[in-house]
């Protein structure tokens, strides 16, 4: 005769990480998007840009590669003497089964 009481904890274990897994996935695109932005504003920051709406026109062209939930309005850029300020941010909804969701707020802010 075979006993399977020792089988239900195997199955909870495999449920446990199948559920961390998939929750994973889920942020993995938004924080991917956060960071793959904040690095290419650093990079164009560092550009020697002397007209704000040039830069501004460089990193809008970014933020609609990476389809992150912004408008040409909401990026801020700044530049003083040797000084280039960049400034967004933005809120993204994940979503779960059963309704229940989590928005995330992303803030990119630069100063080079």
């Amino acid at each position: 005769m075979r006993d399977d009481r020792g089988a239900i904890r195997p199955l909870l274990c495999i449920l446990v990480l199948a559920m961390t897994i998939y929750a994973a996935t889920k942020f993995v695109g938004p924080y991917y998007r956060y960071y793959a932005l904040r690095s290419e504003v650093k990079e164009l920051a560092r550009l020697d840009y002397t007209r704000p709406e040039r830069l501004r026109r460089a990193i809008y062209k970014k933020v609609q590669e990476l389809h992150i939930p912004l408008s040409y309005d909401d990026i801020e850029v700044s530049i003083t003497e040797g000084t280039i300020s960049v400034y967004t941010s933005w809120s993204e909804r994940v979503e779960f089964p059963g309704g229940y969701g989590v928005t995330l707020n992303f803030e990119v802010d630069v100063e080079e």
